[in-house]
């Protein structure tokens, strides 16, 4: 449990800290004065500055924030009171900056976390293999024919009946095919082959289906680079239409599929059980889901920045600051209203 803890939070941190790198990096390209860039909250534990903007590393790792110039009190609204940072050069406040300019830097952090889910999938699928079920056996579960015929951990099953199994699934095939029968399996033990006499029984999750309780070790498959870059493009494309049809389901009052931090970290603990493989393709499922999450038109979000420059655009001049906060609260309040939600359903499945 703490190792799944701590999992989730280097997880969640890497990724929001990834999220913030995307807006400092579109922030400095357009000539924003950034304060700070910071890994994690609370007391600095370690800092260094490139002569414009200091770093800190601090002692709460829970994710990161960049504070750009504009995004703190005006001298005249400060009054006498001393400001962390002096007032930045004409120019180079987030508010200097045009509406597209300033939408570039607000969306540069979700799409950020989209390009991290590309890299991570091209990692799995090009480097790290998927893993494959082999014919060879890993597990043996207690109280099946596998184990009532003596078939171990470490045999590969080479045929079944007779019939060459080249694959898990073609053993698969010939087993779901046969309850209640007995079949021969052929094993390949120490460099052996022997038969073994099995009696099929019929599995627990499936009516009329053979089972005899083995599960099988698992082989990593890689692909070549072109192949590995495709698929990563491609599953984080199904990954947004996968969190759009989550988003309209919400819409329609269906929030079955939200996880929250509780949800997140059942996850995770589960991933980190089953390989590298998995607790990465958690990683870039979380990195696109937060990037998309901050798409949303939700105040706190990038998403109401992006949705109210939008407005500026069109209209030619911002929306009046009243309003626009009347929004926010509005906004503001749904979201608490959806956290505290959506971590209740994570409880609830967890128990």
């Amino acid at each position: 449990m703490p190792g799944t803890i701590l999992m989730t939070i280097v997880i969640l941190s890497f990724i929001i800290v990834v999220h913030e790198l995307g807006h400092f990096i579109a922030a400095r390209r357009v000539g924003i004065l950034c304060h700070e860039f910071s890994v994690g909250f609370g007391p600095a534990l370690y800092s260094w500055s490139d002569g414009e903007t200091e770093f800190f590393l601090r002692a709460i790792p829970l994710g990161g924030y960049v504070l750009m110039a504009g995004e703190v009190a005006s001298p005249a609204e400060e009054g006498d009171r001393e400001l962390p940072y002096p007032p930045a050069e004409p120019g180079r406040n987030l508010n200097d900056k045009s509406p597209l300019q300033r939408m570039a830097v607000f969306i540069s952090g979700p799409l950020t976390n989209f390009v991290a889910a590309m890299a991570i999938f091209f990692v799995i699928f090009g480097v790290v293999g998927i893993p494959f079920p082999t014919a060879e056996i890993e597990r043996i579960e207690s109280g099946y024919a596998a184990e009532e015929a003596g078939i171990r951990p470490g045999d590969r099953i080479v045929a079944i009946n007779g019939g060459e199994t080249e694959s898990w699934d073609d053993i698969v095939e010939e087993i779901r095919a046969r309850p209640g029968e007995e079949a021969t399996i052929t094993v390949e033990r120490d460099g052996e082959q022997r038969d073994v006499a099995v009696n099929v029984g019929y599995s627990p999750h499936e009516e009329g289906i053979g089972y005899i309780g083995i599960q099988p070790a698992t082989s990593p498959v890689r692909q070549s680079i072109p192949a590995a870059a495709f698929e990563a493009v491609a599953w984080t494309g199904m990954m947004f239409v996968m969190l759009v049809e989550v988003f309209v389901n919400l819409l329609g009052g269906q929030t079955d599929a939200l996880l929250g931090v509780v949800g997140v970290g059942a996850e995770v603990g589960r991933a980190a059980e089953m390989g590298l493989a998995n607790v990465l393709w958690a990683t870039a499922s979380i990195s696109a889901s937060i990037g998309f999450f901050q798409l949303l038109p939700i105040p706190a979000l990038d998403g109401s920045k992006l949705l109210f420059l939008l407005v500026e655009v069109i209209r030619g001049r911002p929306l009046d600051p009243e309003k626009e906060g009347l929004l926010n609260f509005i906004g503001f309040a749904f979201l608490i209203l959806l956290v505290i939600y959506i971590t209740f359903q994570d409880i609830a499945r967890l128990l």
